[in-house]
C-alpha cells in the first residue's frame, strides 16, 4: 500500500472506529406509527438537489399514500451519517456507494435500499465532471497526468471519478495527486492555479464554468453507464424488523423520482428553498439522474477500485450491500 492509500485508509479507519462504537449503543426497535396513522421515517442528507424530490413527495402526499411521513436532517453529513444510522438516530440517510462498499468491508451493517443521485448517463451532459481552468493549455483528463487534481473527500466515490476520467482518456490515473478541497472552495482553486483540475458537482459545477473552467472528463459515465452515485441506505438491522416501512419507503421514493421526472420544472423550483443556490442557478444546472435500482455493475467497479487504491482489503459482498 503506498503512503498516500496508508493516510486515505488511515482516515476512514478513524470515521469507521466511531461508527463501531456507535453502533453498539444501536436502537432497532421496529418503526411505530403515529396518531394520524402514519409511521414517521427519520432521514439524514447533506442539503444537496437530490433531496428536492423527497420534498415534494411529502408535499404532494406521495409519503402518506404509502402510510410514511418523513423527518429530514440535514445537519448530518453523509461522511458522518453512517454512525447514526447504526445508532439508531435515523432511519435512512445517503451515503455514496463508496463510502458504503467500504463500510460493509469492515463488517458495518449497512444496506444500501435505492439510488439518492445517479449519473445522467450522457457524457457532455452530467451534473459531475472533471474541470480545468480554460486558458491551461490542458485540453484532455490525459494531461493530467503528473499535475494536481481537487476532490471533495479521498476515500469516496469523487475520487474515482476523477482517475477514472484520466483513464478512460487513455491516461495513468496512478500518475495523478488528488488532494481535498471542499466542493465550495474547488472553482476558485482551479481559476487560481492552486490546482490543475478539480473534480466538482453540481451547483459548483456551474459555477467553475462561471470563473471560466471547462470540462475535460466525464468521470461518472465512465464509471458506469447507469451509475449510481449515492444511496439512501439503512442499517442492516432495521430493514430486517422494519420490511414493509422498507419496502413502503423505496416504492415511495420511486413514485418521487417518477414525478420528478414528469416535473423538471417544479424540481428546480424547489431547490433553492433549502440550498444555497439561487434561483437563477438552480434553472439552470444539470440535474442529477434519478434511477430506481442500485446499479450492481456500478458497485463491482467501485468496490475493484477501492481493493485498488487500498481502502480495502477484500471485496465485501455485495448481496449483503444491495438491498433486493
Amino acid at each position: 500500500m503506498t503512503t498516500r492509500s496508508r493516510r486515505i485508509a488511515g482516515a476512514l479507519a478513524a470515521v469507521l472506529l466511531t461508527t463501531s462504537l456507535a453502533a453498539c449503543g444501536g436502537d432497532d426497535a421496529p418503526a411505530a406509527a403515529s396518531a394520524d396513522g402514519l409511521t414517521t421515517v427519520r432521514l439524514a442528507s447533506s442539503p444537496l438537489g437530490h433531496l428536492a424530490p423527497i420534498y415534494l413527495a411529502q408535499e404532494r402526499g406521495i409519503f402518506a399514500k404509502h402510510g410514511l411521513k418523513v423527518e429530514v436532517d440535514t445537519e448530518t453529513s453523509d461522511l458522518t451519517s453512517v454512525p447514526a444510522v447504526l445508532a439508531g438516530k435515523v432511519d435512512f440517510a445517503t451515503g455514496d456507494l463508496t463510502t458504503l462498499i467500504v463500510a460493509r468491508s469492515k463488517g458495518l451493517d449497512v444496506k444500501a435500499v435505492v439510488p439518492a443521485s445517479a449519473s445522467t448517463g450522457k457524457e457532455g451532459a452530467d451534473y459531475g465532471a472533471l474541470v480545468v481552468k480554460g486558458d491551461s493549455g490542458i485540453t484532455s483528463a490525459k494531461q493530467l497526468e503528473g499535475k494536481t487534481i481537487s476532490v471533495n473527500i479521498l476515500t469516496n466515490i469523487a475520487a474515482a471519478a476523477a482517475r477514472e476520467a484520466v483513464r478512460a482518456d487513455g491516461g495513468d490515473p496512478t500518475k495523478v495527486k488528488l488532494v481535498e478541497i471542499p466542493f465550495p472552495q474547488a472553482p476558485a482553486a482551479v481559476s487560481t492555479g492552486r490546482v490543475d483540475g478539480a473534480w466538482v458537482v453540481e451547483p459548483f459545477l456551474s459555477a467553475a464554468k462561471a470563473q471560466g473552467a471547462v470540462p475535460v472528463g466525464w468521470g461518472f459515465t465512465d464509471l458506469a453507464p447507469d451509475l449510481t452515485v449515492s444511496a439512501w441506505y439503512a442499517a442492516g438491522s432495521y430493514t430486517s424488523k422494519n420490511a414493509k416501512t422498507v419496502t413502503a419507503f423505496r416504492d415511495a421514493v420511486r413514485e418521487a423520482y417518477a414525478y420528478a421526472r414528469e416535473h423538471e420544472d417544479e424540481v428546480r423550483a424547489k431547490i433553492p428553498t433549502f440550498t444555497e443556490i439561487k434561483p437563477e442557478v438552480a434553472a439552470k444546472i444539470t440535474l442529477t439522474g434519478l434511477r430506481d435500482e442500485v446499479s450492481r455493475q456500478a458497485a463491482e467497479k467501485l468496490a475493484g477500485y477501492a481493493q485498488r487504491d487500498g481502502l480495502i482489503t477484500s471485496t465485501p459482498d455485495l448481496d449483503e450491500l444491495i438491498l433486493k
